[in-house]
């Protein structure tokens, strides 16, 4: 079954409001939407019960590294039990408070087992 839309706007969403505190938000880009989520070389499909296990340990196991994170970094999510990589980027921005902000973007998405990953930050869930 694939993932709707609305459901990727509620993730975002969920997340976002957790983290407003942190200064901290999740966005997943047009490429992890439209092209690589319903993707059917995702073998089994992805479902979205997965991409909210996955985000949810993320954040529980790695808030404090995710806040520390630097302008233009890169990282990858890597799921051991799912085989799912999620590769990142963060863009740090300044509101409308003159705080910094960190904007995590999930680029893409796959499930690939032998995933070879160009970032050596990655965190493994």
């Amino acid at each position: 079954m694939s993932v709707a839309l609305d459901q990727i706007a509620l993730l975002e969403s969920v997340l976002n409001a957790k983290f407003q505190q942190e200064r901290l938000s999740f966005k997943m880009s047009v490429h992890f939407v439209k092209d690589r989520m319903n993707d059917r070389r995702n073998n089994p499909a992805i479902t979205f019960t997965e991409l909210q296990s996955i985000f949810n340990r993320l954040t529980t196991i790695y808030i404090s590294k995710l806040i520390r994170l630097k302008n233009n970094d890169t990282f990858n999510i890597r799921c051991n039990k799912t085989d799912i990589n999620i590769p990142c980027g963060v863009e740090l921005f300044i509101d409308s408070t003159g705080r910094d902000r960190r904007q995590i973007i999930a680029i893409t998405v796959m499930r690939k087992k032998n995933f070879k990953s160009k970032d050596s930050l990655e965190f493994l869930i």
